[in-house]
C-alpha cells in the first residue's frame, strides 16, 4: 500500500466517521421532509453537490476530452431551467403543497389531480429515474475504486455500494443534506485549485491550447446537425429544473418560500458557470495528455499529473464521497417515491410502516446496483438517457399541477402515456425531423391541454 492509498483510508474512515454521526432516527416526516426546516446554506449547496456529483463532473470532464468546448456553449442551459423554475414555480409549490412528502403527492395528491392512479403512475416514472441514476452511481464509485486500489470492477462496485446502503438505512434527508453540503465545500475548494495548476503548467500555452481547442469544438459543431445541437440545448434546459423527486424534497425541506426560491436561483447561476469549467478542465487535458483514453477516468488521470501525492488523495476521497453522497441522495428520493407514492398508493399505511418500506427499498436497490452497474460504460450516456424519458412523461403534468387550480386526472394520465409513446416513437423513426425529446414534450403539452378542454366541454 503505498502513502497516498493508506491517507485515501484514513480520511475515508474519518469520514465515514462524520456521515454515521450525521445519522438521526426520526419519523417519516423527518425522513422525508427532514422538518421541513433546513436553511438556504444546507438548501444550496445540496442542489449544487447534487448537480456537481460524478455525471457532471465525470462525465462533462471525458465530454471536454472528446469534444472540445462544444458541450460548454449549451451546457449554461443547466442554470438558466434552474434560475426560472426558482422564480417562477419554487414559490407556488410551497404555498400550495406546504404539506407533501413526496413528488407523487405533487402530482397525484389532494392538491394536485387527487387520484391514487396519477400518484402511482408518477411514483413509477420517477422510481425508474432514480433507480436508474442509482445504478450509474454505483458504476461511478467502482471508477474511482479501480483507479485508486486496483481492485477489480465488480469488486470496486460491491465496495462502494455496500458503504452506501449501510449509511443510507440509517439516514434520511437531513442527513443526506448535511453530507451534501461537506461535498460541495470540499468541491468548490479542489476543482479550481486544480484549474488554475494546469494553467500554471509550464507545458501549457493559451496560445496553443486556443488552437487545438477551437479545432477540435469547430469539428464537432460540423458534424453536429443544427437538429441535434437544438436537441441538445433542449435537453440541458430542462433537465437540471430540480422538478423530479430530488429538488421537491430540497425545496419542501426549506424553512420558507423565501429560501427554496434564493437556493434555487443562487444554484442555477453557480451551474451555469461550474458545468463550463468541468468541460474547460476536460478540454486542458485532450491538449495536454491527447494519449489518454477517452474514457470516465480521464478527471482522475489529470489530476494525478498536477495534484501533488497528498493532495490528490485528498481529491479522490471528495470523490468519492460525492459519488456517495450522490448515490445517497438519489437512494433517499428513490425510498421515498417508493413508500409515498407506490406502496402508499396501492394500500394505506402507517409513518412507520412508510419508514420501514423506505428502507426496506434501499437494501433491495443496494442489491440491484450490484448487478447491473458492471455492464455500464459511460455515466453521461447513462444521465442523458433517463433524463430525454423522464422530462416528456413528467414535467409538463409537474407544471399544471402546480399552476393550474382545476386539475382532472385524466388528462395526467393522458399526458404522461402520451409523453412516453411519443418518445419511443419518434426516436426510432422520426429523429432525423426533430429531436425526439423536443416532440415528445410537444405532444405530452397538447395532449394535456386537449383532454383538459374536452374534460371542461363535458363538466361546463
Amino acid at each position: 500500500m503505498n502513502a497516498t492509498q493508506f491517507l485515501i483510508l484514513v480520511f475515508g474512515c474519518l469520514y465515514f466517521g462524520f456521515i454515521l454521526f450525521t445519522r438521526k432516527k426520526g419519523n417519516f416526516e423527518e425522513y422525508s421532509v427532514a422538518g421541513r426546516g433546513l436553511g438556504f446554506f444546507l438548501i444550496f449547496s445540496s442542489l449544487c453537490a447534487s448537480f456537481i456529483g460524478p455525471g457532471w463532473t465525470m462525465g462533462l470532464t471525458r465530454d471536454g476530452f472528446s469534444r472540445g468546448m462544444f458541450m460548454a456553449c449549451l451546457i449554461p442551459l443547466c442554470g438558466v431551467g434552474l434560475i426560472l423554475v426558482g422564480t417562477l414555480l419554487v414559490p407556488r409549490i410551497r404555498n400550495k403543497f406546504g404539506d407533501i412528502y413526496s413528488i407523487g403527492d405533487l402530482v397525484g395528491g389532494k392538491n394536485g389531480h387527487n387520484h391514487k392512479i396519477i400518484q402511482l403512475a408518477t411514483g413509477i416514472a420517477s422510481l425508474l429515474f432514480f433507480g436508474s441514476v442509482t445504478v450509474a452511481m454505483s458504476y461511478a464509485g467502482g471508477e474511482l475504486i479501480n483507479n485508486v486500489f486496483g481492485f477489480s470492477k465488480i469488486g470496486s462496485i460491491i465496495i462502494v455500494t455496500t458503504i452506501v446502503i449501510v449509511y443510507s438505512y440509517f439516514g434520511g434527508i437531513r442527513a443526506t443534506i448535511q453530507t451534501d453540503a461537506v461535498q460541495f465545500v470540499h468541491f468548490i475548494i479542489l476543482i479550481p485549485i486544480l484549474a488554475f495548476l494546469i494553467l500554471s503548467d509550464e507545458q501549457f500555452s493559451w496560445q496553443e491550447y486556443v488552437e487545438v481547442t477551437v479545432a477540435q469544438t469547430t469539428g464537432e459543431f460540423n458534424t453536429q446537425p443544427m437538429i441535434g445541437i437544438f436537441g441538445f440545448g433542449l435537453l440541458w434546459l430542462f433537465s437540471s429544473t430540480g422538478l423530479d423527486a430530488g429538488g421537491l424534497g430540497r425545496f419542501l425541506a426549506s424553512k420558507s418560500n423565501k429560501v427554496a426560491r434564493n437556493a434555487a436561483i443562487a444554484t442555477g447561476l453557480f451551474l451555469s458557470v461550474w458545468l463550463v469549467l468541468m468541460v474547460f478542465i476536460g478540454s486542458t487535458g485532450y491538449y495536454l495528455y491527447p494519449e489518454l483514453g477517452n474514457s470516465d477516468q480521464v478527471l482522475l488521470h489529470i489530476a494525478s499529473e498536477h495534484f501533488p501525492g497528498i493532495l490528490y488523495g485528498i481529491f479522490i476521497i471528495a470523490m468519492i464521497g460525492v459519488v456517495m453522497s450522490t448515490q445517497d441522495t438519489v437512494l433517499n428520493a428513490g425510498s421515498i417515491l417508493f413508500s409515498e407514492d407506490i406502496m402508499g398508493a396501492l394500500r394505506p399505511m402507517t409513518e412507520k410502516q412508510k419508514l420501514k418500506a423506505a428502507k426496506l427499498y434501499t437494501v433491495l436497490m443496494g442489491v440491484i446496483c450490484i448487478m447491473v452497474a458492471s455492464y455500464l460504460s459511460s455515466i453521461l450516456e447513462v444521465i442523458i438517457l433517463i433524463t430525454e424519458f423522464y422530462i416528456p412523461v413528467m414535467i409538463p403534468v409537474i407544471v399544471f399541477s402546480i399552476l393550474k387550480k382545476t386539475l382532472y386526472w385524466q388528462s395526467a394520465l393522458v399526458s404522461m402515456s402520451a409523453g412516453l409513446v411519443s418518445y419511443i416513437i419518434w426516436k426510432q423513426f422520426f429523429s432525423a425531423i426533430l429531436p425526439e425529446l423536443a416532440a415528445a414534450l410537444l405532444v405530452s403539452t397538447l395532449s394535456y391541454l386537449a383532454s383538459d378542454f374536452i374534460l371542461n366541454r363535458k363538466s361546463g
